[in-house]
């Protein structure tokens, strides 16, 4: 059931009104941000590498610059030490971004089911299922994305502000 169709208007159940979309029509940047099926995990690590070669060639040439600037000879192996350790740490971070898009590119088909059929009303700034779904009445963006993250696997991917206000409004509705 969607807008406009044969079965007529989808109905809010929070403000009464028709003014909804399903959350894969949503346009606007805020609201697009919030009700995200996946992390947005698009980079390939080649300006990570890079980001990570120049700060390590800093760290290199700083150490031989200051050991003939100041006479202090031992700064060399000190600035290539320093330029080992950005490129390991800049490794293992391309490395871990590497993890979570495999991570998000396999859960993206359950993330799309869990959100199958979900519509998000503006006036209510919140999204709900038509048919019932996870949860009855209307949910808050932050909700939905946690329902959804959670379900394509990438759940602790969310900021600490989101799983709050997730759990908040599960307790919430839980108790009413």
């Amino acid at each position: 059931m969607t807008n406009g169709e044969a079965n007529g208007p989808v109905v809010c159940p929070g403000c009464g009104t028709g003014e909804n979309v399903p959350v894969a029509d949503v346009q606007r940047g805020k609201d697009l941000i919030r009700l995200a099926l996946a992390p947005n995990k698009t980079g390939d690590g080649c300006m990570n590498f890079i980001e990570g070669a120049v700060i390590a060639g800093l760290a290199a040439g700083a150490g031989a610059y200051y050991a003939d600037d100041r006479g202090r000879p031992w700064l060399v192996p000190v600035g290539i030490v320093a330029a080992l350790l950005v490129m390991v740490g800049t490794i293992a971070v391309i490395r871990s971004e590497g993890r979570d898009k495999r991570r998000v590119e396999a859960g993206a088909a359950r993330a799309v089911e869990a959100a199958g059929g979900a519509r998000y009303c503006s006036p209510c700034e919140g999204v709900f299922f038509p048919s019932g779904g996870p949860w009855q009445g209307v949910a808050t963006p932050e909700r939905f994305r946690h329902h959804v993250w959670t379900a394509g696997g990438y759940g602790d991917q969310l900021d600490e502000k989101t799983k709050a206000a997730a759990k908040a409004a599960a307790e919430a509705a839980e108790s009413a």
